[in-house]
């Protein structure tokens, strides 16, 4: 899966994720980071490598994991409100999940930026 189509995948979760929000049903898509798509091909494909980059590159992906991590634990967090029934918990939380989501982005898109997914980049 190249980066591109790995930022979508990740678009579709947040998307499932914000529809059972704003239809106020319990969340039932949330997986460990490792199991998502993103997740699949960022442990299967990346992450791997890292010791394969540069060491700007090896920041980048750092901060991309830990994000990446970040966001699903945001999201864990509102299934689990959704859950319980806890709505405006889980609505509180929605603002944290796209700050996350914004960030995770950004972090991909620096590093295709500062040279791509290749490594030695």
């Amino acid at each position: 899966m190249q980066h591109l189509r790995a930022i979508a995948a990740h678009a579709n979760f947040l998307k499932r994720v914000r529809s059972c929000l704003g239809e106020g049903v319990a969340c039932n898509c949330y997986k460990p980071h490792t199991d998502c798509d993103f997740g699949k091909w960022w442990y299967g494909e990346v992450y791997p490598r890292r010791e394969q980059f540069s060491p700007e590159a090896q920041d980048l992906i750092d901060n991309i994991d830990a994000e990446h991590q970040n966001f699903h634990e945001v999201s864990k967090a509102i299934a689990e409100a959704t859950q319980q029934g806890e709505k405006s918990e889980a609505a509180s939380l929605e603002t944290a999940l796209l700050q996350s989501s914004n960030r995770l982005i950004q972090e991909i898109l620096k590093l295709d930026k500062h040279g791509g997914f290749d490594s030695k980049s």
